[in-house]
């Protein structure tokens, strides 16, 4: 059981953590602590079982930014971790679910979303999803975020090679980079 040599740990303000950590290996591991903002469903009734949504905002954009860039610079071609595609079955994807695609919301937010992302082990309803959103006009310190289906770190657990995990690969994590980096522009009319 080896442990990740680099782990950030993102608090965000409704309560709980996003984890992320990697080796400069195949991907970002994510992982949720202890989150306790749900999210209602946009869907009058939503198709499926679908997992629970969570969402609330990120304290500080800029050291997930530092994170990320910093795998992206660093991390070896050469992929050390078995990869899976995650499925999305009998829900709708994430953007839907939390009205990202409507032209109200395009007006006011810009969205960056994994949907779905790539997994490490297996986990009940393994079907990770990650919405990381802005508010266009307002160049803050935070950022919004929906997330669906990430395995949960229990919180005396050290993020490690051997956690079922979902993961960001290189070429997600390059366009999250991009993303955060990228001036978040103007409201539209």
């Amino acid at each position: 059981m080896t442990t990740l040599d680099h782990v950030l740990v993102v608090p965000v303000n409704e309560g709980g953590e996003l984890v992320f950590a990697h080796a400069l290996d195949s991907g970002i591991r994510v992982w949720m602590r202890g989150l306790v903002r749900r999210s209602a469903e946009s869907a009058r009734r939503p198709r499926g079982v679908a997992a629970p949504l969570y969402g609330g905002s990120i304290r500080d954009m800029a050291a997930l930014r530092d994170f990320v860039t910093n795998f992206v610079d660093h991390a070896t071609d050469d992929p050390a971790v078995p990869l899976s595609p995650g499925r999305i079955r009998d829900t709708r994807p994430l953007v839907r679910r939390t009205d990202h695609d409507s032209p109200n919301s395009r007006k006011h937010f810009t969205h960056h979303a994994m949907s779905p992302m790539h997994t490490n082990g297996a986990w009940d309803g393994a079907a990770p999803e990650l919405l990381i959103s802005r508010v266009r006009g307002e160049e803050g310190t935070g950022a919004g975020y929906f997330a669906t289906g990430l395995p949960e770190l229990p919180a005396d657990a050290t993020p490690t090679t051997t956690l079922p995990a979902a993961v960001i690969s290189w070429e997600r994590a390059k366009d999250l980079s991009e993303y955060l980096h990228a001036p978040v522009g103007d409201i539209l009319r």
